[in-house]
């Protein structure tokens, strides 16, 4: 079977949906209420969590259907909820870094506004956390703290959002669990005792009180989450509407949150289809359980489709529920910059394995990022680290990754064994590789040029998504994604062959990357300095920290010194050079620290200045 073309066929073949082929009358159409939470991965009873105590959604299962194979296509919020309200891989738009802020092409829409038009009252309560310039207008209705489905016209349809953030991984933090559990009876809360870790993690009392705490967490949003359907039931609309609950990725712990793997992007989702609506929906009986591959992005298309309304040809997403509904066999995801932190992982899973592209592999899973350095657990993993102590299961997070990861599933499902090398594997593993090419190529993955190249192109281009347009940008993309993968595999003898004389920037900012981080930058020397005189920023950028790591440390502190000062005015470039200045060797940070100050600068650069203070 081709994992990849069948993955392939069900999330590109662009068919609109809906309207034209239902003509559905007002009268007819479904309320549609989502149920939104945080950081919580499956921690449900009725997912099988013997910690849970979750009464309201164990019950909201068993009068619909649980789905068992749910994922996310990001492992943090901002990302997977760009793809939720888009339809779309936010790789494709160039918005998957974390907090970034990328322009719409004028016929991408995000799909709320397309319910408005076809006369729904969409309302969002309240959060949204977009990685996208946005009309809030135009989009909804209302999203405030007080928005509410009982504030629309009578007899209107409504589409209404719960976000419940009390399960966000900072409340998992000493600090911010006290809060939120302050009228959670002692009885009620949970005991760090006979708590079973996951082979990922030290099983240390610090980290059984993280999952304690999480379980409180999660009871208190059960709580709610059984309010806001009491609230349902005494308005008289449980029997015109459609519920869906689901979190937007996996918990707030290492490795999880953040992360492609199932720890991190695996979530629980839930829907309920009132009896007048099961025809229309599709929906198996009450207390089912759906073990089709579905993707959060699929829950615009499908909200859009139960509406009787049109799903736009650019969306990736596919209705898993309507008249016509489509079986996914691929799960894809990627992961690039969090918060101060940058990285470039794509990933692939299938109903057995995951393959895993790591196009950074120089960096470990788990950066210093400052946030969430303060969760307790990945304060203990360093903690045992640094004194030899940690298990190699959670060690390996801690240290240089391979270029591929490929993990079985049923036999490992923590994903702790790269397989990458098994030979009986290496079939499944070239189906992975090429689905995931084809992946990259068919939507055009944006986010495969440096952060600030992507943001000058972008402007350049008119959107980031724009970039690779067309049969020209497809090509391009195809031999940067070559480079790319060039840089992370190659051995020594093909990094002979690696050259500056290059006309695309992209392609020669990765092969800079290659000869900079994949051999002792002593052995090309030359080529460094030949990338210092370079016409592109990115390019010399790599070339001075390339002779930062070959031990040229006076010589790198001038050229980070003379690009930050070129770069002033630009926060993404800015950033980025303080971020290479702070992996740097000692002895530059020596010479540069006392030239520079963080007053006036982004968050993300401040955050790297004082990392980068606290080394000296």
């Amino acid at each position: 079977m081709n994992w990849g073309r069948l993955g392939l066929v069900c999330v590109f073949s662009l068919v609109c949906f809906g309207a034209a082929d239902r003509n559905l009358a007002a009268a007819d159409r479904p309320n549609i209420l989502w149920i939104s939470c945080e950081d919580i991965s499956s921690h449900l009873g009725c997912y099988g969590d013997p910690l849970a105590t979750t009464p309201n959604l164990d019950r909201l299962a068993a009068e619909g259907t649980m789905y068992t194979h749910a994922f996310t296509c990001h492992g943090v919020c901002a990302p997977s909820r760009t793809g939720i309200i888009t339809g779309m891989y936010p790789i494709s738009l160039g918005a998957n870094h974390m907090r970034s802020k990328a322009e719409l092409p004028e016929q991408i829409r995000l799909f709320p506004a397309l319910l408005r038009e076809a006369g729904y009252y969409c309302s969002n309560n309240s959060k949204t956390d977009y990685n996208l310039v946005w009309k809030q207008q135009e989009v909804w209705d209302e999203t405030s703290g007080k928005a509410h489905y009982r504030n629309r016209a009578d007899g209107q349809p409504f589409f209404a959002v719960f976000n419940l953030t009390m399960t966000h991984e900072s409340k998992v933090w000493p600090s911010g669990w006290a809060g939120v559990v302050k009228d959670l009876p002692e009885a009620e809360r949970h005991s760090a005792e006979g708590i079973e870790v996951p082979p990922i993690y030290p099983d240390t009392q610090v980290v059984r009180e993280d999952f304690a705490r999480l379980a409180d967490l999660i009871t208190v949003m059960d709580r709610r989450v059984g309010q806001i359907l009491e609230e349902l039931d005494q308005s008289g609309l449980a029997d015109d509407t459609i519920v869906i609950f689901w979190s937007d990725h996996g918990n707030g712990l290492p490795r999880a949150k953040r992360w492609t793997y199932d720890s991190g992007t695996r979530v629980p989702m839930i829907v309920r289809v009132p009896q007048k609506y099961q025809d229309l929906a599709g929906t198996k009986a009450a207390g089912s359980r759906d073990e089709r591959m579905i993707n959060l992005i699929d829950l615009g298309p499908t909200v859009l489709h139960l509406a009787g309304v049109a799903v736009p040809e650019n969306m990736h997403g596919r209705p898993f529920l309507g008249p016509e509904q489509h079986a996914g066999h691929l799960i894809y995801g990627a992961r690039d910059r969090l918060d101060e932190r940058h990285d470039l992982v794509r990933m692939v899973r299938n109903r057995r394995y995951r393959y895993v592209r790591n196009l950074m592999p120089w960096y470990p899973a788990l950066q210093h990022v400052s946030y969430s350095e303060r969760n307790e657990t990945r304060q203990e993993m360093r903690r045992l680290y640094a004194e030899g102590n940690l298990r190699k299961t959670s060690a390996q997070w801690l240290e240089r990754r391979r270029p591929e990861e490929l993990y079985d599933l049923e036999a490992d499902p923590w994903e702790t064994r790269n397989l990458v090398d098994d030979p009986q594997l290496q079939s499944v593993l070239a189906e992975l590789r090429t689905a995931c090419d084809e992946w990259q190529l068919q939507i055009g993955d944006a986010q495969v040029l440096p952060e600030p190249m992507l943001d000058s192109q972008g402007r350049q281009h008119g959107t980031r998504a724009q970039i690779f347009a067309g049969a020209a940008g497809r090509d391009r993309l195809r031999r940067v994604l070559q480079a790319a993968q060039t840089s992370t595999t190659a051995d020594g003898a093909t990094l002979q062959r690696v050259s500056g004389d290059e006309a695309d920037a992209a392609i020669r900012w990765w092969n800079a990357e290659a000869i900079s981080r994949a051999v002792s930058g002593r052995e090309r020397m030359a080529d460094l300095e030949v990338f210092l005189q370079d016409a592109d920023v990115m390019v010399r950028i790599s070339g001075v920290s390339g002779l930062a790591r070959a031990g040229a440390h006076k010589r790198a502190a001038e050229g980070f010194l003379r690009e930050l000062k070129q770069a002033e005015g630009d926060e993404i470039l800015r950033h980025w050079i303080m971020r290479e200045l702070d992996e740097a060797p000692l002895e530059v940070l020596q010479i540069c620290l006392p030239e520079l100050t963080a007053d006036g600068e982004t968050d993300y650069f401040r955050r790297l200045f004082e990392h980068a203070q606290s080394r000296l």
